[in-house]
């Protein structure tokens, strides 16, 4: 089933990215907006997440943010009220492409192929943009408050995708969603997060490894002797 999703990427104006096909391909795209209003709101917001990708939550201050989209300060008060509410829309930006690239199951039945599906999409996403990675390892390395909530964020959507695989029967209910969800959400985020560290240990083929193990893991019980016990 082939899927297409488009999203604002670094050039804020007239064009973006279309993500095509079922690893992706990339190609421009005509999306210019309505108003000029509505431009110049989202060439701030690119802008600030072009900062914060780059100098964290705390180097995108509100002068910076004005500075590289080509506003002054108080435009960017007219559109977000502050620097806290760019930040915030910029994370809800973000959020929108997470969820749009792991929310799928597509219309396979075979719960494997649907999370291979899910794991190609998000892949497809971090290499399309490569800012988000350099954004979400940013916003969750660094502990402050808006990394905590946009963690908070990714678990409370993989747990309500998990309820609703298991009522599909596309996964195993569990007891403790939350606590599962925030286990596979740092398993996806592994590439993201430490790079350079699977790199070294796992060689040039470090993500494809990785994602084979993460399904392998996640398709079969790694401790059947266990599983087997808790099933009497």
């Amino acid at each position: 089933m082939c899927w297409e999703r488009v999203f604002s990427l670094g050039s804020p104006t007239t064009s973006a990215l279309r993500l095509v096909g079922a690893v992706g391909y990339v190609e421009k795209v005509d999306t210019r907006r309505a108003t000029d209003d509505l431009t110049a709101r989202a060439r701030i917001r690119d802008s600030a997440f072009r900062l914060i990708a780059t100098e964290g939550a705390r180097g995108a201050t509100l002068r910076a943010i004005a500075k590289e989209a080509g506003v002054s300060s108080p435009l960017v008060l007219h559109h977000f009220g502050s620097k806290q509410g760019v930040i915030e829309a910029v994370e809800e930006w973000v959020q929108t492409q997470l969820r749009a690239a792991t929310a799928d199951d597509g219309d396979s039945a075979d719960p494997s192929r649907a999370h291979a599906r899910r794991t190609e999409e998000f892949a497809a996403l971090m290499s399309a943009e490569p800012l988000l990675r350099s954004y979400i390892r940013r916003m969750l390395l660094e502990s402050s408050e808006e990394g905590l909530d946009l963690f908070s964020r990714m678990v409370t959507d993989g747990a309500g995708d998990l309820r609703r695989r298991a009522g599909s029967g596309m996964a195993r209910p569990v007891e403790d969603v939350a606590t599962v969800a925030a286990v596979i959400t740092l398993m996806a985020l592994g590439p993201v997060l430490v790079p350079d560290h699977l790199v070294h240990v796992l060689g040039d083929e470090a993500l494809v490894r990785w994602h084979a193990a993460v399904s392998d893991l996640l398709s079969a019980p790694l401790y059947p002797g266990r599983a087997a016990d808790d099933a009497d």
